[in-house]
């Protein structure tokens, strides 16, 4: 072999690590790295599986939580499912049972096959992926003869699967999302902004307290913090729910942002009206009213105020609307 020959070969070796690299500290998920690292998402001409996915279906791979992944059974009935993106993978070195013409003997270990709702994805001629077509190549190591779901089934170890529904228009729905982060009547264009608006607003309406009022306090704090952590989660990571409405976590559940903000602009004109009502009650009690009007409405702001607390605890999206 030529000098020239081996300098080639090391160099595209080291561009090949570099990129794998890249991809796998991209990945916030490790089952994707893990899927990238595998081998058979690539095309010589064609690029990457990752580039041409993200073209076509709008996805942030980057952006995609661990868990995202999937480890099913071949046999589970919902990994061809319509949304469902499935990545085909073979574990061990095997017979290729189904080889015609001049396919390999023997089908080696990587990602063997991608299909979406079913059906298996190929690169198009130009960019992205797609269903099969006119010079489409195979997003996969499968070739001639098993490029059919029922030969995945009998040729593949194990499968990894996700709702590409859940996570699709990662770049540029998102970014129209990001737009509707709302507080009271005001819009926000991050989730910087919005915590700092929250916070704001919290102490401003605290400054107008008198006395001490521990109890209330420490709940609306609580409140503050939960909804600004899923706020900030929201905003990182692309999640798109029922009816294309942006995701985000609370207490361990999958919450609308928007029932997040509701409630938090909700919980702070709730504590408004509270403490107005409680420095009024001061006002009644030093009048000699003794249990006033004000001192009862204080009670229920605070019980309403504390069911929105026990919403964000259960990570309850329907109770976050409810009060």
């Amino acid at each position: 072999m030529k000098k020239s020959d081996i300098r080639r070969i090391v160099r595209e070796e080291v561009i090949q690590l570099i990129k794998e690299q890249y991809l796998t500290e991209a990945f916030a998920d490790p089952l994707l790295a893990k899927m990238n690292k595998l081998g058979g998402l690539d095309r010589r001409w064609r690029g990457t599986f990752w580039d041409a996915a993200a073209k076509t279906y709008d996805i942030a791979w980057d952006k995609l939580p661990k868990g995202t992944l999937q480890k099913k059974s071949v046999t589970d009935s919902s990994i061809l499912k319509p949304g469902i993106m499935t990545f085909w993978v073979v574990k061990t070195e095997k017979p290729n049972i189904f080889r015609t013409g001049y396919a390999s003997y023997n089908v080696r270990p990587g990602v063997l096959a991608v299909t979406l709702g079913g059906k298996i994805q190929y690169f198009n001629r130009g960019e992205g992926i797609g269903a099969k077509g006119r010079d489409k190549e195979p997003v996969g190591k499968a070739e001639r003869g098993q490029l059919m779901v029922k030969k995945l089934k009998e040729l593949a170890d194990e499968t990894y699967t996700f709702n590409l529904g859940d996570f699709r228009g990662g770049t540029t729905a998102l970014k129209a999302k990001r737009a509707e982060l709302k507080l009271g009547k005001d819009t926000f264009q991050n989730a910087k902004q919005w915590k700092q608006a929250n916070l704001a607003r919290y102490k401003q309406i605290l400054d107008a307290r008198v006395g001490s009022r521990d109890q209330v306090d420490a709940m609306v704090a609580k409140i503050v913090k939960m909804a600004n952590k899923a706020i900030e989660t929201g905003m990182e990571i692309t999640k798109m729910g029922k009816y294309d409405r942006l995701m985000t976590t609370v207490s361990g559940n999958e919450v609308p942002i928007e029932n997040v903000t509701d409630a938090m602009g909700r919980t702070l004109r709730f504590y408004a009206e509270f403490i107005r009502s409680e420095n009024r009650a001061e006002a009644d009690k030093k009048a000699g009213y003794g249990d006033s009007y004000n001192a009862q409405q204080a009670r229920e702001i605070a019980g309403t105020i504390k069911k929105i607390m026990m919403a964000f605890d259960r990570g309850d999206a329907n109770n976050l609307n409810r009060y």
